[in-house]
């Protein structure tokens, strides 16, 4: 009656749930996350602006987002400097990445005008 099945992710034979007649999937971690991931993303494929929706709605949501999260930063500030510590060399990578692509892009806006202050000097 048992009847056995092989999982779409890893390929190994598995017998499947008696509550899940259908299951597709065997029960191993790492294939469950990857089931997981799929069915992510198919759902955010179908609704596109389910986490947009709040924010065209009413102005102010973006501003009450950002309050939140400044406040919460002001209560949890060793948090933050116990993060930065541990992953400090991540965060120097990231900033110095960051600072590069930032004067980059200021670079190109203001191009005409840091050409003609150069040829000034």
């Amino acid at each position: 009656m048992d009847e056995e099945r092989f999982c779409k992710v890893c390929g190994k034979s598995f017998l499947a749930n008696k509550y899940r007649p259908n299951q597709t999937v065997c029960s191993s971690l790492e294939c469950q996350y990857q089931r997981q991931l799929e069915n992510m993303k198919k759902w955010r494929t179908r609704n596109p602006n389910y986490f947009k929706y709040k924010e065209s709605q009413d102005s102010s949501w973006r501003e009450t987002c950002r309050q939140r999260s400044l406040e919460w930063r002001k209560k949890h500030q060793e948090y933050l400097k116990l993060y930065r510590e541990e992953h400090r060399d991540r965060h120097r990578t990231y900033m110095k990445n960051y600072m590069r692509e930032y004067r980059k892009n200021r670079g190109l806006a203001g191009d005409g005008e840091s050409s003609k202050n150069n040829e000034a000097k």
